[in-house]
């Protein structure tokens, strides 16, 4: 396993180039790409997923998959796949995160349901076709909103191209604990996260230190031989905005814990 992180963190903060260069000061050994401008423009994307490559590879960091926007079951979802398909091999990533299903998994219609299930048997063949794998993120308005959902999309897709991107969508460790021995063979990467809550809702920490014990789900990925990354979402502290140098202090810590858990 290794630690990586997502570069929507910075979102419009910063320079994709800029976000290298952080993740290699702080010790990230990836960075998952967000597919949206300015870290992916809409024109000229091809030329730019191979500088952004070229400049991983330069600092020792690889792509453990293409962060698209691309979602089974709505429009466009054709011409979005063929795209984000394209750009993950410029990126020479192993794998493209998309969206499954407009919705979460027991409100779908049945006409839903039967579109999105379409809809990612095309993209697991055409990503096969190019050596590729497909990791569908594990969030709320989703068909993989629940472990039910992720295996009726797994049964009915039927493709070893296709994994999930696991993440936590419950504050009780054991709960989670459990669904990653479920899923474990289907898990490729997760997005890691933490938070405190109280009655005034929820306050993101560091990774070492909210109410999900990373470092037992990290024991539960391992007992389930995942060899993915552990990528770290957000980089949020309660309810202010860190600044730029705050935050990579935070990060560093992040990636600092996320080693050690690894390493245990």
């Amino acid at each position: 396993m290794k630690v990586g992180l997502c570069s929507i963190i910075w979102k419009a903060r910063m320079d994709i180039f800029e976000v290298i260069e952080m993740a290699a000061r702080v010790g990230a050994e990836g960075i998952e790409v967000w597919g949206q401008p300015p870290h992916m423009p809409d024109e000229d994307h091809l030329r730019h997923a191979t500088e952004i490559r070229q400049a991983m590879q330069t600092r020792g960091l690889s792509a453990p998959q293409y962060g698209a926007y691309a979602c089974a079951g709505k429009p466009d979802f054709a011409d979005d796949i063929s795209r984000s398909l394209d750009i993950t091999e410029a990126l020479e990533a192993p794998a493209c995160r998309i969206w499954a299903g407009p919705g979460d998994a027991e409100k779908l219609t049945a006409e839903q349901w039967s579109l999105t299930i379409a809809d990612l048997k095309s993209a697991c063949t055409q990503a096969a076709e190019r050596g590729l794998l497909v990791t569908l993120e594990r969030h709320n308005g989703n068909a993989t909103n629940s472990l039910w959902g992720c295996f009726r999309v797994l049964e009915e897709v039927n493709s070893p191209a296709l994994r999930i991107n696991f993440q936590t969508m419950r504050r009780d460790s054991e709960v989670i604990a459990e669904e990653i021995r479920a899923l474990g063979p289907h898990i490729l990467n997760s997005h890691a996260t933490n938070a405190n809550y109280t009655e005034e809702g929820r306050f993101p920490t560091r990774l070492s230190e909210g109410e999900v014990d990373w470092a037992s789900l990290i024991s539960a990925l391992k007992r389930s031989d995942n060899q993915g990354f552990i990528e770290i979402e957000f980089v949020q502290r309660g309810k202010q905005e860190l600044s730029l140098e705050e935050t990579e202090s935070e990060l560093a810590a992040d990636v600092a814990f996320l080693k050690s858990c690894i390493a245990g």
